[in-house]
């Protein structure tokens, strides 16, 4: 089992501030990672992007400081390519950030979820106010979103929707 914490700015696993988190692959075991704040709990660091992340297995609860995403971006950030493909995946965005997507974009519209993929596994995302479940945190997007297979509950926070953009964007 893993339990990753991150500092004030640092994701729980990814990015410190300003960077990005990519190409993190998780296979299996027992994963807890929270991030601090502006930061994903999976992916980003404050004002970072989460790219690249693929969960295959496992039980992994991700859950994003304020403005950060519970898995993908940080306050800022975009989430991006992001697969889940078997597993248990609970992810819980916070103030801003969307439970799988993006972190909080303010009105620069940074905030965008794309590219996300599932298509097997047990999935529960669920958005901090103004967050989608899955998609954009405040004021981002959610574009590309695929779901094929598993059991998946999304649930956006006040004003996010449970699939698509968090407040003041499209879907």
């Amino acid at each position: 089992s893993l339990k990753a914490t991150g500092g004030k700015y640092g994701a729980g696993i990814g990015g410190g501030e300003y960077y990005s988190g990519e190409n993190i692959t998780i296979t299996g075991g027992r994963v807890n990672a929270t991030g601090g704040w502006g930061s994903a709990g999976i992916g980003g660091g404050n004002y970072g992007s989460g790219k690249n992340i693929t969960i295959k297995g496992g039980t992994v609860t991700a859950k994003g400081g304020d403005c950060g995403a519970g898995i993908g971006g940080g306050n800022g950030g975009i989430g991006e390519n992001i697969k889940i493909t078997d597993g248990t995946v609970n992810a819980t965005g916070g103030w801003g950030g969307a439970g799988i997507g993006g972190g909080d974009g303010g009105y620069g519209g940074y905030g965008n979820g794309k590219n996300i993929t599932i298509t097997d596994g047990t999935v529960t995302a669920t958005g901090g106010i103004h967050g989608a479940g899955i998609g954009g945190g405040d004021s981002g997007i959610g574009e590309n979103i695929t779901i094929t297979d598993g059991t998946v509950t999304a649930t956006g926070g006040i004003y996010g929707a449970g699939i698509g953009g968090g407040v003041n964007a499209s879907g």
